[in-house]
């Protein structure tokens, strides 16, 4: 296995940003833009610590090129022949950070051996919804009532897309 530092520059976006592996010492920044992009479901500093230093998790930071600023971030979770998206955030929906985040862990799903990817997004995230449908992910199920915001229950909608 590599380090999570090898290659650190990954992609580079249009618009001067660019993809490279986390590493733990990246968990307090990722937990603030938790805070702001998933103010209800935020994880905390220490479960993306755990995330990003556990063996079968793969996570990737989007980062403005020259300020090191985190504009975005994704993580999976390696299990078999299939991968399981835990998370994707971005901090400027519209750059094409979210698609390049969700093709990294594509990549690095197909490098751990796994033939699909799956996701759950909230029902009413129609903005994901869509950059997920524009990759190639179907909808296979429902979870009623999985999300619980603000007394609110909200479906999450399982996708899978053959990788």
């Amino acid at each position: 296995m590599t380090s999570p530092l090898d290659g650190a520059v990954e992609a580079v976006g249009p618009t001067g940003w660019s993809l490279r592996p986390a590493i733990v010492d990246d968990a307090m920044a990722l937990a603030f833009l938790e805070l702001e992009l998933f103010p209800d479901e935020a994880w905390t500093v220490f479960q993306l610590a755990e995330e990003i230093e556990h063996p079968d998790r793969r996570y990737v930071i989007a980062e403005e090129s020259g300020t090191g600023e985190i504009l975005g971030y994704a993580g999976i979770m390696i299990a078999g022949d299939t991968a399981d998206l835990h998370t994707i955030g971005t901090a400027r929906p519209g750059e094409g950070i979210g698609r390049a985040l969700l093709g990294w862990c594509e990549e690095r799903a197909r490098e751990g051996g796994a033939g699909a990817l799956l996701l759950e997004v909230r029902e009413d995230n129609d903005r994901a919804r869509a950059v997920y449908t524009r990759a190639g992910y179907a909808e296979i199920g429902r979870r009623r009532g999985y999300y619980r915001i603000r007394g609110r229950r909200i479906d999450a909608l399982v996708m899978r897309r053959e990788l």
